[in-house]
């Protein structure tokens, strides 16, 4: 496990480059974020020690990339419908919690799972 002035000069050094990277892949602001601290996480727990700064950075993208491409194959991105699709499958006691959803700002409405 790596020490705290490591990650935060990690964090300081690769955030842009990493955060970059998911947005072109994800296309998604919220996913993208999901995938900077997973990322991020992984490194705090990787212990072995790189051999020069290329490495590290080539490291930093190659997880990164490897990491957005298995949320992509994700079976939950992969299952999912706009709330608009959902309206005609849900059931008339579903409507309630769709009606729920909707009454929410934009911001949370979208990160919610039916």
């Amino acid at each position: 496990m790596r020490s705290e002035q490591e990650v935060n000069r990690a964090i300081e050094q690769y955030a842009d480059m990493v955060f970059r990277l998911c947005m072109v892949n994800l296309k998604n602001q919220a996913d993208a974020e999901d995938v900077f601290q997973t990322v991020f996480l992984k490194y705090t727990l990787h212990s072995k020690p790189f051999s020069s700064a290329e490495h590290e950075k080539a490291w930093f993208i190659r997880v990164t990339l490897n990491t957005c491409r298995d949320l992509i194959k994700s079976f939950f991105r992969k299952n999912t419908v706009s709330l608009e699709e959902a309206e005609t499958v849900i059931s008339p006691e579903q409507s309630t919690v769709l009606e729920a959803v909707r009454s929410l700002p934009k911001d949370y409405r979208d990160a919610i799972y039916l």
